[in-house]
């Protein structure tokens, strides 16, 4: 089984890192019009969204290849549709694993795009608390979701966020602010147990389903629900 450097060295390639703004999406337009307003190409945020962060990607032990980027693929679900039902007719998943605020979650490795150090963000005061921010990501405006606040888990200490997971629905990418990166997993169906909501203590419409592995339980996050969540708030 590859770990979850090589997954990323061997089998995805970084996308091009444009200057400036390009085009937006639709999906951009309607979120900066949300919480920017719609004079929002006037304001302060779209004059420092203007300017891309320049991110460093998370580095692995000595001889260990970088995190690199961008699934050669793209999903095409846009964010409304049921990714989950698709995943849960596959025999096996990859999955990347997390800690957030002291728990453990993953996500399906298929959507995301990088792994990052955490990166400056362009905070937005009319939007709600879960989000820290948006920034312009290779290009991109990138929403920054603060990941402890959106799923009501507390903080036992100060510690910050040092990594940012960039997963990408369709035409928008959202960055996942997360404590630390954990490891690969491919799991087959059996071990995964979906339709959970009754059995977590975190928020659970964004529970897709919960990974046994071994002597640790790993709640599954429901990215396309994640994405509805940040886009419809």
């Amino acid at each position: 089984m590859k770990t979850l450097e090589n997954y990323f060295a061997q089998d995805v390639n970084l996308p091009e890192a444009p200057g400036g703004m390009p085009g937006l999406t639709n999906s951009e337009k309607a979120f900066l019009e949300k919480y920017v307003g719609a004079g929002w190409e006037g304001s302060e945020a779209a004059g420092q969204l203007s300017r891309p962060v320049e991110p460093e990607r998370v580095l692995m032990p000595a001889g260990q290849s970088p995190i690199q980027a961008a699934p050669q693929e793209q999903p095409a679900l846009q964010p409304g549709e049921d990714l989950e039902a698709g995943l849960m007719a596959e025999p096996e998943l990859r999955l990347v694993s997390f800690h957030v605020a002291g728990q453990l979650f993953a996500v399906p490795i298929m959507l995301v795009q990088e792994v990052l150090r955490a990166v400056p963000a362009t905070k937005l005061p009319a939007a709600p608390a879960f989000l820290a921010g948006v920034t312009n990501l290779r290009g991109r405006v990138t929403p920054l979701v603060d990941l402890s606040v959106l799923l009501d888990i507390e903080r036992k200490d100060q510690e910050p966020d040092n990594f940012l997971i960039v997963c990408r629905i369709g035409d928008m990418q959202i960055g996942m602010l997360v404590r630390a990166i954990d490891t690969m997993y491919k799991a087959p169906r059996e071990d995964i147990e979906w339709g959970i909501e009754a059995k977590v203590g975190v928020n659970a419409d964004l529970m897709a389903g919960l990974l046994k592995a071994q002597e640790r339980l790993i709640k599954i996050l429901s990215v396309s629900r994640l994405f509805q969540k940040v886009l419809k708030s």
